[in-house]
Order: C-alpha cells, then sequence, then structure tokens
C-alpha cells in the first residue's frame, strides 16, 4: 500500500532539535540523502519534505535546492512573522518554486497567539500556496496560549475561506474539533502526524479509526520524522484500521495529499 507522508523532516545538516523530545524518538537528524535513500528502497513511500524555521541550517533557497536535487516535493518555513517580513518571505518562497509553506508557531516564539493566521493565509492565497498550520498547543508554563488557537483559526478561515490548509496534528487532544472544521470544507485535510503515535493521545486511537471510516476524504497521515520512523508509522495506522475497507485507508494514506497538491499546481 502507498504511503504519502505529509511531514518528514531532512534537514539542509543533518542535525536535528532538542525542541521536540518523544520518548520513542529516533534523536538523530535526517539528512535529505537519508529521506532519498527511504524512498528508494520502498517504492510505495514518498513524502514532504518540510523545512523548519531555525532547524537543520533552514535557509529557503538551499533547501529547495536540496528537494530539487533529490525529486523531493518541498514545503517551505515561515522564518517570520513581523508583517511585511512575512508577505515578501512568502512571495520569495513562490518566486523559489514552492507549492506550500509550514507556519510553526512555537518554533516561531508565537505559540501564545495565533492572530497572525489570517495575514498568513491571505498571503499564501494570493501567491497560492499550501499553508501547513502546527496545531500542536502544550508547551512550558510561560509560552501557552493566551486565547483558545482553535477560534482564532476560525476567525482566520472566516477571513480567508478559500484557502488550502492542512492542519498538522490535527489538534493533537482537540482531533474531534479541528475534523469538524475539515468535515465542512473540501480544501482542508487533517494530518495525523505525531498525534497517532503519541502516548498522551492513545485514548484517540477509537477516534482516529471512526475518522479514517467516515471522514477518509480529509485526512492525511506523516511520520513526523526524524521523530517517528515511517515504517512505525505505517504499522500503528495499521494496527488501528485493521477492519477499515482499504480504499479509505488509501485515501487517507497517500491518495488525498496526491490530489491536494497535483490540483493545486501555482497560478
Amino acid at each position: 500500500m502507498e504511503f504519502f507522508d505529509s511531514n518528514a523532516h531532512p534537514t539542509l545538516d543533518g542535525s536535528w532539535t532538542t525542541e521536540f523530545s518523544s520518548e520513542t524518538s529516533v534523536r538523530r537528524g535526517m539528512s535529505f540523502q537519508d529521506l532519498a535513500s527511504i524512498k528508494i528502497a520502498n517504492p510505495g513511500y514518498n513524502a514532504l519534505a518540510v523545512g523548519l524555521p531555525g532547524v537543520g541550517g533552514y535557509e529557503h533557497r538551499s533547501f529547495k535546492r536540496e528537494c530539487d536535487r533529490w525529486g523531493l516535493e518541498g514545503i517551505a518555513a515561515i522564518t517570520t512573522l513581523e508583517q511585511l517580513k512575512t508577505e515578501r518571505e512568502i512571495e520569495l518562497i513562490h518566486n523559489l518554486g514552492f507549492r506550500g509553506v509550514k507556519v510553526h508557531p512555537r518554533l516561531l516564539g508565537k505559540n501564545t497567539d495565533l492572530s497572525f493566521t489570517s495575514r498568513i493565509f491571505s498571503a499564501c492565497n494570493e501567491f497560492g500556496l499550501v499553508c501547513m498550520l502546527c496545531t500542536y498547543e502544550a508547551d512550558v508554563p510561560g509560552k501557552l496560549p493566551r486565547t483558545d488557537p482553535f477560534y482564532q483559526v476560525c476567525d482566520a478561515l472566516n477571513e480567508v475561506p478559500e484557502i488550502r490548509l492542512i492542519l498538522m496534528h490535527g489538534g493533537g487532544p482537540r482531533l474531534m474539533s479541528y475534523a469538524g472544521l475539515a468535515r465542512h470544507s473540501e480544501t482542508i485535510l487533517i494530518d495525523l502526524s505525531f498525534t497517532i503515535m503519541d502516548f498522551m493521545t492513545s485514548t484517540l486511537k477509537p477516534l482516529i479509526r471512526d475518522l479514517v471510516s467516515n471522514l477518509d476524504r480529509r485526512l492525511c497521515v506523516g511520520s513526523d520524522s526524524p521523530e517517528f520512523a515511517a515504517v512505525d508509522v505505517l504499522g500503528r495506522v495499521c494496527e488501528i484500521t485493521r477492519d477499515v475497507p482499504t480504499n479509505k485507508l488509501e485515501n487517507a494514506l497517500s491518495k488525498n495529499l496526491q490530489r491536494f497538491f497535483s490540483s493545486h499546481a501555482q497560478p
């Protein structure tokens, strides 16, 4: 069965970050060559190469060059949330040929307030870019959200309803709320990376199974590698969805993400 990984993190220098520390983490970085080798060894596997701000020497041009060199669809990292700089950055990302951006509020020090999201959505929409927004809210005291991030995302969607959006990690323990957004929009996907593996969300397994059974055309799955190995994530998916029809599982594992990008070439 094909697996189009929505959330792989090769880095330019092969290093990783201590910002993430899942107990089952591979705990080492992943180079572009590493990810390309996984693709070669597993013909049914493909992945988005998702950049992260400040991790592994990230820089837009170098990251795009490596994506092209190794035949990977690259997702650029938003590195600033200052309004004018962000608008110029998104234009540059578009001009370099990326088709999507990743917004990571925690790594940008903005997990306490997501009021910037409507600006990001608007700029992405203007330049024809898919927006991947991290929805993982947990952090140490002092860096916790001051207002409810879910409703700030709702506000942004009300302002830019046509944005093509992937809600990374599906809100973790708030998976049902975020899935409700995708239920009513063909331009929103719920990503299950990290959430499907995190021991803190193990109680969500029945919900994940129900979503694959009933909302299969609004889901995608990622490894969040190098935090988790793709083979382990695929095994967890198969474990949870043992009696789900194959066509629905195929939608969640590969076809939805393929459709999302194949139908969204840059203008």
